[in-house]
């Protein structure tokens, strides 16, 4: 049985558009004989997430000991959302809006809704269905100087199609702000990118702010509950390509590709009947991106290790650097501390190649160690002298050895012989 209702889900699925938080029926008359059933709350979705339209689809079935004249009165819709736009054309019951303004509340939008009749030959095909000689009227209001978000009130006329047990009435309701934002931190929008929940069901009156509870309250002697037939509501998601789905709830929502629509994906719930005002809703969590695949994630990982071994190499970098400089000046202290001695200076042939220009005074200490004398310029500054005095290899004589240098660089090199 519930592969069958899951069928005839999916074959609905082919010309109906969007999603909503649920709804509620009331009757004219206190302690309706009839049952809402079968039920369908169809949606399509798209990357666009703009307004959605929602394809509402039912008929009504007597309870058991009563009659069909029983039902023959107007039905009234609670739904908690804004209508964008109205699908027909002129205005709204007049009696609709002043039953709304009397109890105190700001209408934000009224009009007229088309009625259309789908014939069971037309399910599963794109056919909309004919429109019928009766249209239903609208109001979306908010509580006075409330920030809450607008709700609707609809009246739908009695017309013999509710009862036709060939065909269903539909209902299409063009709302807006179905689809939210989910919350989540800067990092994990940076990551994974906005992504979005739908929440779709039966039952839902939304939080007693919004003003829908007000009018349950004062006649919920009037609900028309939901029958043993087929009740489904269906999220029906386009460009599957592009499309990430990360959580469903309840977990008996049923996820597959669409049999109808090339690259469509459906989600879809079944409902079940109740004696009381339950709410049954279906909860998507999903994601539309661009390309072939969802770059964001590999992009920003990516990135970041990328950045991580760009810092650890620089890390890694100024330590190598740091324990080089280290060794360099434990090799110049001890190429100090092991210079050769006063009087043993290298003979004058050697020192242009031990000394050449441009070599800085700690290098000419580390090679020769500490001079025997050093003469410093006042004018100009920045010229001294290192003196280095020895003796010839047979003591024939002396030589002294004198190292100019100018702003810490050799810049000339001479030796003095004497006998």
């Amino acid at each position: 049985m519930i592969k069958s209702w899951m069928a005839l889900a999916v074959i609905l699925c082919a010309a109906a558009p969007a999603v909503s938080d649920g709804q509620v029926f009331l009757a004219s008359e206190p302690n309706p004989r009839f049952l809402i059933g079968p039920l369908f709350v169809v949606a399509n979705v798209s990357p666009g997430l703009g307004p959605v339209t929602v394809n509402l689809s039912w008929s009504l079935t007597t309870k058991p000991g009563s009659r069909p004249v029983e039902m023959g009165q107007n039905l009234y819709l609670l739904w908690p959302a804004e209508i964008a736009e109205p699908t027909a054309p002129g205005p709204a019951d007049p009696q609709l809006v002043r039953e709304v303004e009397g109890r105190g509340f700001a209408a934000a939008a009224s009009g007229r809704l088309m009625l259309r009749t789908r014939d069971r030959m037309q399910v599963g095909t794109p056919a909309l269905g004919e429109p019928i000689d009766v249209t239903a009227s609208y109001v979306s209001f908010s509580r006075r100087g409330s920030q809450s978000g607008a709700v609707t009130y609809i009246k739908i006329p009695w017309t013999p199609r509710l009862v036709d047990p060939l065909s269903l009435v539909a209902l299409a309701l063009p709302l807006r702000g179905l689809i939210v934002p989910k919350a989540a931190t800067w990092i994990d929008e940076l990551f994974w990118g906005r992504r979005y929940v739908l929440t779709a069901g039966f039952g839902d009156l939304g939080p007693p702010a919004l003003g829908l509870f007000a009018l349950y309250y004062e006649r919920r002697d009037r609900i028309v509950h939901l029958a043993r037939e087929y009740a489904l509501v269906i999220a029906n998601f386009g460009d599957s390509d592009h499309l990430k789905i990360e959580e469903i709830s309840p977990a008996t929502a049923v996820r597959r590709q669409s049999r109808v629509r090339a690259g469509g994906e459906v989600v879809a719930l079944t409902l079940l009947p109740a004696e009381d005002i339950t709410a049954q809703s279906l909860r998507v969590q999903f994601q539309y991106f661009s390309g072939r695949i969802n770059w964001r994630p590999v992009i920003v990982s990516v990135t970041l290790i990328l950045v991580t071994n760009f810092a650890g190499v620089l890390i890694l970098s100024k330590d190598v650097s740091r324990r080089i400089r280290r060794r360099m000046r434990a090799r110049r202290r001890f190429a100090v501390a092991a210079g050769p001695p006063n009087g043993a200076v290298p003979s004058r042939d050697a020192l242009g190649a031990l000394i050449p220009a441009g070599t800085s005074y700690d290098d000419v200490v580390a090679r020769l160690g500490r001079p025997d004398a050093e003469h410093e310029r006042v004018t100009p500054p920045g010229r001294r002298t290192m003196i280095y005095r020895g003796t010839n290899g047979n003591g024939a004589g002396q030589y002294e050895v004198a190292v100019e240098l100018h702003d810490d660089r050799v810049r000339e090199v001479t030796c003095v012989t004497s006998r």
